[in-house]
């Protein structure tokens, strides 16, 4: 009898085990549903675009574009004009040649090369994969509509999607147009001016800082939910703290943080502070930040302030009134982030194979090679249009 209720206690163990591990995962993520209808049911709700309704991709609607070789479209689909979009491909376009995206799932696409005279030509060129990843960047939603102006299936699309990303952080991670990096002392000196001549009174700024928060979908688990759950906002993020130069650029970031993390412990896990300081013992040059930033012990940042009218010291005043003013810039860094790459705007898929990663790392070289080369930038028209203006007014003949 005490072998049968011993028996007995571990099936109901079990069961329990296996009934907690079923309530962990959320009844979406199981998709019971979908399971149960046969494959014709499934079609009929795939989001793809089959092939009998695409144009060949050597007559798709990007293809014409490309040959028309119009400034306009180009920064349209892209972001970028004909000259950055060659100038991005020259570097792209050895290794996209080297190596093929098709690898077994799991493994890195740049540890399989492309072999020579084996098989078919493949009908999608280098400027192809490039103004696929880049009109994704510029777009927002499924993938259909990349389906159309592209000509491709929606499997070989989503493999030349995923190559192309890994491509373009590949080259552009120590391109200096891109690579995001403390810029030397001269052009520190050079922000510090730009600064000044907006805000008089802060002499020794050279960037600005804020934290980004970008919307993640809700893990299945429970526990790994509630670390990127944000309280306040009662929604799912992705932190990441940038800094912004008077020119637009981006010289210090720390990116794919879970949600619940503070900006200012984002930027301590993140060495920001110790970057900031650095610069300003070589320097003297200092950032401005918001509330949500510490600079108790940190004299390397100004604090923006909401009230001025205890300030009794006039200087101080009006160095935090300019302080204030100049943290405005940091939003239209974001503005200019975003908008520049809408794909960023979407709610990321919780994956856990690094792809937030790669797809964040994208985003902020593409937006510093953008803002170098194209130059259409908030800040940009902002702090240099009016030294562009001195100067071309000083050398008319």
């Amino acid at each position: 009898m005490t072998k049968d209720w011993d028996f007995l206690l571990v099936v109901l163990l079990l069961s329990d085990e296996e009934d907690t591990s079923n309530k962990r995962i959320h009844s979406r993520y199981r998709k019971d549903f979908l399971k149960s209808l046969d494959i014709d049911q499934r079609r009929l709700r795939q989001r793809k675009i089959p092939r009998c309704c695409l144009q060949n991709p050597s007559r798709s609607a990007w293809r014409r574009l490309y040959s028309a070789q119009n400034d306009q479209g180009m920064i349209t689909l892209t972001g970028f004009d004909c000259a950055s979009f060659a100038s991005l491909c020259a570097l792209f376009a050895p290794v996209f040649d080297s190596y093929t995206p098709f690898v077994p799932s799991g493994t890195s696409c740049f540890e399989r090369e492309k072999l020579p005279n084996k098989g078919r030509n493949r009908m999608i060129r280098p400027e192809d994969g490039l103004g696929l990843v880049l009109a994704w960047t510029r777009t927002r939603g499924s993938l259909m509509a990349l389906q159309l102006i592209f000509g491709m299936t929606y499997s070989n699309l989503d493999d030349y999607l995923l190559y192309g990303k890994r491509i373009i952080v590949k080259v552009l991670r120590n391109d200096p147009r891109a690579s995001v990096k403390i810029p030397s002392s001269e052009k520190i000196a050079e922000y510090k001016d730009m600064v000044s001549n907006r805000h008089p009174y802060l002499t020794d700024v050279w960037c600005t800082m804020d934290g980004l928060k970008l919307t993640l979908q809700q893990s299945g688990d429970t526990l790994i939910q509630e670390r990127f759950y944000n309280g306040w906002t009662h929604d799912h993020y992705v932190s990441s703290v940038l800094c912004f130069c008077p020119d637009g650029t981006i010289p210090i970031a720390y990116i794919n943080i879970p949600g619940s993390v503070h900006d200012s412990q984002v930027a301590e896990y993140g060495n920001i502070y110790d970057k900031l300081e650095l610069v300003y013992d070589r320097d003297g040059a200092q950032c401005t930040v918001d509330s949500a930033f510490g600079n108790i012990t940190r004299e390397y940042l100004i604090k923006s302030s909401q009230e001025l009218i205890h300030i009794n010291n006039y200087h101080d005043r009006q160095i935090a009134r300019d302080a204030t003013s100049m943290r405005q810039s940091a939003e239209w860094g974001m503005r200019a982030f975003q908008s520049s790459l809408p794909r960023i705007k979407d709610r990321m898929v919780f994956e856990e194979r690094g792809e937030r990663k790669v797809t964040l790392s994208l985003m902020i070289l593409l937006y510093n090679f953008r803002a170098n080369l194209v130059g259409i930038n908030q800040l940009t028209s902002f702090y240099a249009a009016p030294l562009l203006r001195d100067a071309n007014r000083d050398f008319v003949p």
